[in-house]
Formats: structure tokens, sequence, C-alpha cells
């Protein structure tokens, strides 16, 4: 886990009155800032998309029927940019989904150099701005330098404003509702980890570093308001998308367990939910829905929530152990609450050992945002190399 340890060596002032922090004892807040600005705003992922971007860096072989199935329910509904390492790399892509006989007209590639396949986590954060885009830029880890690079590559190669943010946080962890409120889980403190050189007389320093850090998010995210949750116990990435989503700027989903199989994550859940039952968004206030998801197995979560929702399309990942009746159940609710998506389902398994899901690995590109230069159409690609 990436942790940013920031030094504060200044005096302490007063606390910025316009940013209202409210602890809980189980390690939640909920953070209000007064008088922000429409922009810039950090868009939500229901909001209209222009493509939906993957990178298959480290991708190994045996995932590939996880690319082929995503390609196969996007068809037709929304366009797939596929980041590769290299030109060969985009010759084994275009392979791989020849092979699979499918309809692939509606997927590019493009050459950018990544480290890993994680690219919700450390992708480019976009924020619409009053005459288009910029790219929010945070610290993402010190040891995938090709990672961390890719919002500033991004903005150089669209030619969008980057802006630095030197403060770290992953995007699996910030889920926004396009109307300024923004949802995080409290490792957001672990990875932002203040030190006080001199401690002032009275001074509470955890409270302190809290409030610092979520001053530095809403204000560096224009967010009106941010929920700070508690994360799934035993679950490696401690993300937000682990256990929620956003359905619309009112309607958001959390996660549900059964308390007799694991009584803690269950009890985690449910005082989060009572944490966004208090929030109002605009004079409404927030709605919070359930769904049922399967207990855990060791480390491996089977997150409903971590699903891809764009356009009119509701891509839910499983595992092929997830009992037949809680899948089908998961896929009422989504068609309940989104009566005019398409429910699909991509079988996530060959990647259950990894802590990932299927949100984790895509990152939406709005309508707004431009996309890179030189992308190159599938059709390109098979003429190029299977004439």
């Amino acid at each position: 886990m990436t942790t940013l340890l920031v030094l504060l060596s200044h005096s302490i002032g007063r606390a910025d009155e316009r940013v209202q922090m409210v602890l809980d004892p189980y390690g939640g807040a909920h953070v209000t800032q007064a008088s922000t600005k429409p922009y810039p705003r950090l868009v939500a992922e229901f909001e209209r998309t222009q493509v939906l971007m993957f990178g298959i860096s480290d991708w190994q072989e045996h995932h590939n029927e996880i690319l082929i199935e995503i390609a196969e329910k996007t068809s037709g509904r929304v366009n797939v940019l596929i980041l590769c390492n290299d030109m060969l790399q985009i010759k084994t892509a275009t392979k791989w989904l020849l092979d699979s006989g499918l309809d692939c007209s509606h997927v590019y590639f493009c050459e950018i150099r990544l480290d890993t396949i994680w690219l919700r986590d450390f992708g480019p954060i976009f924020a619409q701005t009053e005459r288009g885009a910029h790219v929010l830029d945070f610290f993402y880890e010190g040891t995938r330098p090709r990672d961390d690079r890719l919002p500033a590559a991004w903005a150089k190669r669209t030619n969008v404003k980057h802006v630095s943010v030197p403060w770290t946080i992953q995007g699996g962890n910030l889920m926004c509702n396009g109307q300024g409120l923004g949802l995080v889980s409290n490792r957001i403190f672990e990875d932002n980890h203040i030190t006080f050189p001199q401690k002032h007389y009275g001074m509470n320093a955890e409270t302190e570093r809290r409030r610092i850090v979520v001053d530095a998010f809403v204000k560096s995210c224009n967010l009106s308001q941010l929920v700070v949750l508690e994360p799934l116990q035993s679950e490696l990435t401690k993300h937000v998308d682990m256990f929620s989503t956003f359905l619309s700027p009112n309607d958001v989903l959390v996660a549900q367990l059964d308390a007799r199989k694991d009584p803690v994550n269950a009890a985690i859940l449910e005082r989060n939910v009572q944490r966004l039952s208090k929030v109002q968004v605009g004079d409404k206030p927030l709605r919070v829905h359930r769904i049922q998801i399967p207990a855990r197995e060791n480390t491996s979560w089977s997150a409903y929530t971590n699903a891809i929702i764009v356009d009119d399309l509701v891509l839910m990942p499983i595992f092929r152990s997830d009992p037949p009746m809680l899948v089908a159940a998961a896929k009422a609710s989504y068609a309940r609450l989104l009566p005019e998506h398409t429910i699909e389902t991509i079988d996530m398994t060959s990647m259950k050992e990894l802590q990932g899901e299927l949100h984790c690995l895509s990152l939406h590109i709005p309508n707004f945002v431009p996309v890179p230069d030189r992308i190159y159409p599938f059709a390109n690609a098979v003429d190029a190399y299977y004439p």
C-alpha cells in the first residue's frame, strides 16, 4: 500500500471555516465545503461516455476471455479503446479478438506504455471546465512510474490542462455523483499520513491530520461534500468501488452481506448506509439502495458494485463460484433500478486471486474529453497484421 508522507513544519493556523468535518467513532466522516464554484466539475460515470478504456500492459493470456467478453457485450453500445505498450501488443490483441469471430468495429487501439492493467486507479481524473476539460493528476505509486505518468501523458497528447495534485488517491477510491458529492474510504488517511514535528498545546493530532487531508481533497476536486466511509475488512484495496456505486446524482447502490456469514463486514456496510442516508443532494436526501453480494472467499470478493455503468449498459462482474440465485437477484436489482439499461455479466474468475475486479480495469472517457492522437481502428489493425 502506497503512503504519501507529509511533514508539516509550519505552524497550524485556524481551520478554513468554509470546510467543516464531522468525524464518527468508527473512522468515517462527513465533510462539507461552502461556496463551491460550478467548475471544474468531476463527472459521474453514469453520464454520457465517449469511449470506455482498458489497458493490457501486463495482461496475461489466460485472462483473454474477459477482454473478449467485454468486446462482445459492448458491441453496438459504446466504443472501446485498448491501450497497448507497443505495436507488437496491438498485433497480439488484434489476434485475440480476430480469433473470437466477433464484430469488433467498435474497438480501437492506442500505443501508450504502462506498468499494470489497473487503469481505474492511476488513470487521469477528468474534470469538466467552462470551456472543455482538465486532467487531475494525483501521486500514484512510486514503483510504477509509467502508470503514474499516464495523466500527464494524456494531457500532453490531447492538449488539455494538466493539474498536478501533491496528494495520493486511487481512482477506485473516489466515486462522484457529478453534482459535487464524492465518496472515499478512510484509506485516504493512511495513504496521506501527516506528521507534525512539533505539536501545539491542546491540539488533537489525529483530528488535525484528518482535517488537513479532507480540506485538501475537497478543494482539489471542487467538492461541496465528501463522505468518508469504512472499507471492507479483509479486502486488500480498501476502495469504495468494492461496495458502492452511483446510479444517478440522487441514487447510490451499496452492497449488502448476510450477517450470519460475515457479521463484521455486514455491520460495516450497515454503518456506511447510515452515513449515506444522512446526506442531502440539493434539497433532497440521497437515496440508498442495496444489492446482495456473496460472502468473501478468503480475501477474494465478488463485488457486484464493482460494475461498469456506461450509457445504457451495465456490465456486472461475477465469479463462476457465485450462487446462481444471488447472481440472478443482483441482475434483477440493477434492472429494477435502471430499467432502461441492458444488464450483462462479465466472468472475472481468472482474476479472482488478483484482488481486482471489472471496474478496476476500466476508465470512462466523457464526451467533452479529447482522445489522444494515433488511434488505430480494429479493422486497420487487421489489415496491417492479418491481411
